[in-house]
């Protein structure tokens, strides 16, 4: 493999370059701002929070409060992992009484 350049995404390098006490880059936080944006135009607010009780750790999740819904994320998840886990949530069908917003 010589020679052979190898594109990587962002993210790819953000997550090869992982180390604690890092700051993340400024193309990582716009990504997770734009994936919050999103969330927000389909009026789901985004909470990041510790969430830990009783010795369990919880990654997080949506939950419908009072007629809302609200993302929950760790908040001492990195931010690959935070941009990982809000895209996994707004790919999912969203429950009912959530609008879906087209791209076009």
């Amino acid at each position: 493999m010589i020679g052979m350049q190898v594109k990587m995404t962002v993210r790819e390098f953000a997550m090869k370059k992982k180390k604690k006490g890092k700051n993340p880059s400024p193309a990582l936080l716009q990504e997770l701002a734009t994936l919050k944006s999103a969330a927000a135009a389909r009026g789901i607010h985004v909470h990041y929070d510790r969430l830990e009780a009783a010795g369990l750790r919880l990654d997080g999740g949506l939950c419908e409060l009072n007629g809302e819904y609200h993302i929950y994320i760790e908040k001492r998840k990195s931010v690959v992992d935070k941009i990982d886990f809000l895209e996994n949530y707004l790919k999912q069908s969203p429950p009912p009484n959530i609008p879906e917003i087209n791209g076009s």
